[in-house]
């Protein structure tokens, strides 16, 4: 199941499974099939998340052109990360748009400085950021499992949308139908008697046989704003790997121990 992508991403580059997006990403590629040799293992990724890297522009002369650098994540069944770029770009003389996937950092890197040289090489239009989120500073390599699963990192704390009333009580509510024997302790739970605000979103979903049987399950971040005006949030995991097939809710502290029970105890069984 796709994680949120970014802003930029267009529509062919989210959505399906993640064994879909692949297929679509080599299938559009002049390279996909060289490519594919090496990606036989990301057939069962179990997530997929896709953002816009970077991308250059002009208006022209001689033309207007454009190259954008896409970065593929797919979260792998034993818990690692497989990165796959995609460039596109029209800068060729027939103005047709071409695009490439590459496995190494260091490929795509080369062949986006051999694009860039059709605006003009290192004089002419400068590079422009296309995500309006991406500061200066800011390190691809970083954007690991945190943003595959789109969660909220501190850089967007202030972008949430809180709803103020009875925070407190639904912080008792969750965690009173808390099944898992780990949920979060006296400790959390006092910290939450000042909740003054929360915030629900769903991280992603997914759906998957498990044992011939279909198993569900979501997750959820619940963040909630302290009187001190720190934050603190709780992430929930509803699924149906249980014996009747009745929905259960399990309560984590962290995201990756989340994560940990979906992909490794509720999939792998």
């Amino acid at each position: 199941m796709d994680g949120e992508g970014a802003d930029t991403t267009e529509p062919e580059r989210s959505g399906g499974t993640p064994a879909d997006q692949l297929a679509h990403l080599l299938a559009r590629a002049g390279n996909g099939l060289a490519a594919a040799r090496e990606l036989g293992a990301v057939r069962s990724a179990l997530m997929h998340h896709c953002g816009l890297q970077s991308c250059r522009h002009t208006k022209g002369p001689p033309r207007r052109m454009n190259r954008r650098t896409f970065r593929h994540s797919f979260l792998l069944p034993d818990g690692g990360v497989r990165l796959v770029w995609e460039l596109e770009h029209d800068t060729d003389p027939d103005g047709r748009v071409r695009r490439q996937v590459f496995t190494r950092q260091e490929e795509v890197a080369l062949a986006e400085w051999e694009v860039d040289l059709a605006f003009g090489g290192p004089h002419g239009p400068r590079e422009v950021s296309c995500d309006p989120r991406a500061g200066a500073g800011r390190d691809p390599e970083q954007e690991d499992l945190d943003a595959l699963l789109a969660a909220a990192a501190p850089e967007n704390a202030l972008r949430r949308t809180y709803t103020e009333g009875d925070s407190a009580e639904h912080a008792r509510r969750l965690l009173r139908r808390a099944a898992n024997a780990g949920a979060p302790g006296d400790e959390v739970r006092a910290r939450l008697q000042g909740a003054i605000a929360h915030d629900i979103s769903i991280v992603t979903r997914r759906s998957t046989l498990v044992h011939g049987r279909q198993v569900s399950w979501s997750l959820y971040e619940h963040a909630f704003l302290l009187l001190d005006g720190s934050e603190l949030s709780l992430w929930e995991i509803d699924h149906t790997r249980t014996p009747s097939g009745d929905p259960v809710c399990e309560v984590y502290t962290s995201q990756d121990a989340a994560l940990d029970t979906a992909v490794r105890r509720i999939e792998a069984g």
